[in-house]
């Protein structure tokens, strides 16, 4: 799996997709680890989604959230909140869906 970019978040160089910052020798494998398993939690969500398994979307949609606050995560989440009635919970999700900043 690909890397996504990032921003070095000691000098602010953006579109790195290394493990250490060309600028300033930041450490920043931590963040692509961060970034990959985010990724996986998505791609699991998306498939739980899929296959009807509401209660695997909304965890792994849950798992991607707590690492990094992203508008696909929220989404899923809404959806398996609704398939499964939880309402008091899809209107949270809903009110994450529209503060979402994506930052790279």
């Amino acid at each position: 799996m690909t890397a996504p970019a990032i921003a070095c978040p000691a000098c602010n160089k953006g579109g790195i997709t290394v493990e250490i910052c060309p600028r300033c020798g930041c450490d920043l494998a931590r963040l692509h680890e961060i970034n990959r398993a985010v990724a996986v939690h998505l791609q699991r969500a998306t498939a739980s989604l899929q296959e009807q398994d509401w209660l695997g979307a909304l965890r792994n949609a849950g798992a991607s959230w707590r690492l990094r606050n992203n508008q696909q995560s929220a989404q899923i989440a809404f959806l398996a909140c609704g398939a499964l009635g939880m309402t008091d919970q899809l209107l949270v999700w809903k009110d994450r869906i529209g503060c979402v900043m994506e930052i790279s």
